[in-house]
């Protein structure tokens, strides 16, 4: 038999089996990597979001109002929740340091977060009245 050769041995089906079940598995655990660094990137993107949403309030709210506004909450989605804290210490007669710690309550996988800044007090009297 001199004839050319048509389909394909066992053998042949067996190899490309076995290089195609390598392929696949080393696909899949670098596919199990990144999801695992996705939702760790995802966890620390959502508490630092908690973290500045606080900031952001607390240097907006009046200056008076600061340690009437202190205390915590918690925030985050269902699967995802943080605890907020934030206290508000007076640091001399013209400032005020708030300090914002924010907890995962359920992954542990992100540590906790410290956000701490300094408010200064608003300036006496009105610098718009030339009168007052």
């Amino acid at each position: 038999m001199t004839g050319a050769r048509q389909g394909t041995t066992l053998v042949e089906v067996v190899v490309a089996m076995v290089l195609l079940s390598v392929i696949l598995t080393a696909l899949g655990g670098l596919t199990f990597t990144t999801a695992r660094q996705m939702m760790k990137n995802t966890d620390a993107a959502t508490l630092q979001a908690a973290s500045l949403e606080a900031v952001n309030r607390f240097t907006t709210l009046p200056y008076a109002t600061l340690s009437t506004a202190a205390g915590c909450d918690t925030t985050g989605t269902v699967n995802n929740r943080f605890e907020r804290c934030v206290t508000v210490t007076a640091s001399g007669s013209r400032s005020t340091l708030v300090e914002v710690v924010t907890t995962p309550l359920q992954r542990i996988e992100v540590a906790s977060s410290t956000v701490r800044f300094t408010r200064a007090a608003p300036p006496g009297g009105n610098p718009l009245c030339l009168t007052c």
